[in-house]
């Protein structure tokens, strides 16, 4: 279908936008939570900031939702995601915990994903501190925060630390490899540095992974074997998007491998869209469906 107009409109208006992506703000009208707190995990040598979503109503147990901020493609910091955050919480009941990983030039790789494998077995060890339980946590977020997410469950398997119950992939980076020009995704070839994100310019490089006793950059080459164990997954692609071919041709890769998955193709829609655009209707029913899958068995 037609890319939506108002996202359309958007990159008339702000044509820069096309290769350097959209900035995201977060939203003034912000949703209600109970509490946000702002801690840290002290883990070995890391000290790595948190911030913790409380839903609406109090309760003696929540299920817990670990959430990886986007970096590669998506511009902002963890405060741009504080109404993502809110509206995960208010309509799942899960407490959503952000991890505020290092990802810049200063923190090369692998430090981003040291941080958020640290910060997730650290969360399920002192699951009880957070009033949740160690077999009812839920990694996820946003473009490479996909990617980190689905990488803590993959490394989760190997090690044998922990068990997830469940991840959420939003647009997910699962190729690191950045070749447009005869690539194997058709979708890089129509639509890279069209509509927000230009593979070639992006920062997933801080993302890679194989200092970390992980023999794979990319998700989508993980052996079935492994792919296998993957928690129970949800997956949104975006027709638009040039990582939409290697979303969809993960959650193929997973479906193979007997994992239950979920896959939501957001045709006329974008890279980011559950981010940049507020209010919009596949805004609303990504969120929604997202709860739905949080709370079903």
């Amino acid at each position: 279908m037609p890319l939506h107009h108002y996202i359309e409109q958007y990159f008339q208006q702000h044509p820069e936008a096309r290769q350097k992506g959209i900035q995201i703000k977060s939203n003034e009208r912000k949703p209600s939570v109970l509490k946000v707190e702002e801690s840290f995990i002290q883990a070995m040598a890391n000290h790595i900031p948190i911030r913790i979503y409380t839903p609406d109503e109090e309760d003696d147990y929540y299920p817990l939702f670990l959430f990886f901020p986007g970096g590669g493609f998506i511009n902002g910091d963890i405060n741009s995601y504080d109404t993502s955050c809110r509206l995960l919480s208010s309509l799942s009941g899960y407490k959503v915990i952000v991890i505020d990983y290092r990802f810049s030039p200063e923190y090369p790789a692998p430090a981003a994903f040291q941080d958020c494998y640290v910060a997730t077995k650290w969360v399920v060890n002192h699951a009880e501190d957070f009033a949740g339980r160690s077999n009812d946590i839920v990694v996820g977020g946003p473009s490479a925060g996909a990617n980190l997410a689905t990488m803590v469950a993959l490394k989760s398997i190997i090690t044998g630390e922990f068990q997830l119950a469940k991840q959420v992939l939003q647009y997910p980076i699962t190729d690191l490899d950045i070749q447009i020009k005869g690539s194997e995704y058709q979708s890089r070839e129509l639509y890279n540095g069209k509509y927000g994100v230009d593979i070639t310019k992006s920062n997933a490089h801080f993302i890679q992974h194989q200092q970390s006793d992980i023999p794979w950059d990319s998700p989508i080459f993980v052996e079935k074997k492994y792919l296998a164990q993957m928690p129970k997954t949800l997956i949104f692609t975006a027709e638009y998007d040039p990582l939409c071919d290697e979303g969809e041709l993960y959650a193929d890769k997973l479906k193979e491998a007997g994992v239950q998955v979920r896959l939501v193709r957001f045709d006329g829609n974008i890279h980011g869209f559950m981010q940049s655009f507020p209010g919009s209707p596949d805004y609303m029913r990504g969120y929604d469906i997202t709860a739905e899958f949080l709370n079903s068995d």
